[in-house]
């Protein structure tokens, strides 16, 4: 951690040129540039790190939708659900199964007894 700190307080100094010519025309010199340099990077390294972080953390999910079909498990007509990818499950390459809600339902809840989670759930 210590390493990637270093590594990105470097990163600002080298905005320490730009910032100078801003800086001196304040009244002050380059030390209080590198200062200033120094403490952004100290702040906002845990701000980036905060935001970057946060993107790995969300789980995406790929669904496909298929507008008044029958169900291809219980054949009642209507909207119909496909989860295609979300973490630690691929059905990218598999067969289409198309399920009305309460039959995505069941095995959303099949999915996740398995370990595999599904933010979306559908409301219709």
């Amino acid at each position: 951690m210590f390493k990637k700190f270093i590594i990105y307080a470097f990163r600002w100094q080298l905005s320490t040129p730009i910032l100078w010519l801003v800086v001196r025309n304040l009244g002050m010199g380059i030390s209080s540039t590198i200062i200033a340099n120094l403490i952004g990077s100290a702040i906002f390294f845990w701000v980036d790190r905060f935001i970057f972080n946060a993107k790995k953390n969300k789980i995406t999910e790929l669904w496909q939708v298929k507008e008044e079909s029958p169900c291809q498990s219980c054949g009642n007509p209507g909207a119909l659900w496909r989860l295609v990818k979300t973490e630690n499950y691929d059905r990218s390459d598999a067969k289409a199964v198309f399920l009305c809600r309460r039959c995505s339902q069941a095995k959303l809840r099949e999915l996740e007894g398995r370990g595999i989670k599904a933010a979306f759930c559908h409301t219709q």
